[in-house]
């Protein structure tokens, strides 16, 4: 059975679509935080948890000031999944983290990297593309497995083939091109508040040609839907999707309405 784990609420970037912050100026109306690895410890004994996915809603894995309190709960996991910007820690740490976990049977980093250096931050605010880089050539020389996720956007389109030339150049992998793009209607400069221009990529009919280092997405496949799995935020609290994190779950029959109706259909539509 898979965990997905939001390990903390805390991160480093300001991508205006990310329900943390207000459209990338301004942190949203929460305090964060981050999980009490005996939560964690004690979610994986009560489910049997053979699998943990690290990503969540709302922070970045490697904000997580007890980071290493949690992984030291998955060195005994069947698979284990990190999802990150990977522009926070040293090439040291992820050096370390590739060998600490090179015994599992499955072991894999997905780095966001949504092009090159000067188109990378546009969206993904705060992050230093230099250093995402530096850190996933560490992680993949010391033996891991690493996946670049590029998401692209108008402003970086142009870049999906040279950034698959590079991914396998450097070892990656795998290349995952989501191609469900994530705009609003507005966005904003993280800094100074200027509103930026953001907008869905072009859709291209050669990038259906699927290749061995690149998987097509048309969709988000939801793992809470697909496969046996629940989801813990960083407050604590189990539920069984991401989507339906911090919902009141008293009066909802989970069998009947997360199988059937509206429940399932709000979470495809925002996953993919």
């Amino acid at each position: 059975m898979w965990l997905h784990v939001e390990v903390t609420s805390r991160c480093n970037a300001w991508c205006p679509s990310c329900v943390r912050n207000k459209s990338g100026y301004g942190l949203a109306d929460f305090v964060p935080q981050d999980l009490d690895p005996a939560i964690l410890k004690q979610t994986i004994d009560i489910h049997k948890i053979t699998q943990v996915q690290m990503c969540g809603n709302l922070g970045d894995p490697c904000a997580a000031k007890n980071i290493d309190q949690h992984l030291d709960l998955c060195v005994d996991m069947y698979q284990l999944q990190i999802h990150t910007n990977g522009s926070l820690r040293r090439p040291q740490w992820w050096a370390e983290l590739a060998r600490r976990f090179a015994h599992l049977t499955k072991f894999d980093v997905w780095f966001a990297l949504d092009g090159f250096a000067d188109t990378h931050s546009y969206y993904r605010q705060g992050t230093d593309w230099n250093r995402v880089i530096e850190n996933a050539q560490a992680f993949i020389e010391a033996g891991g497995s690493a996946v670049w996720q590029f998401i692209p956007f108008k402003h970086n389109q142009h870049q999906v083939m040279d950034c698959i030339r590079m991914s396998q150049k450097m070892g990656f992998k795998r290349f995952e091109l989501v191609k469900n793009a994530r705009y609003k209607s507005k966005a904003y400069h993280y800094q100074t508040g200027e509103e930026l221009v953001i907008e869905p990529w072009e859709q291209d009919k050669r990038f259906n040609r699927v290749h061995t280092i690149k998987n097509f997405v048309d969709a988000k496949n939801c793992m809470h839907l697909s496969i046996p799995s629940v989801f813990l935020d960083a407050e604590g609290v189990v539920s069984p999707c991401c989507y339906m994190a911090g919902m009141d779950m008293s009066e909802i029959d989970i069998k009947t309405e997360f199988s059937n109706n509206s429940y399932r259909e709000l979470c495809l539509k925002n996953c993919g």
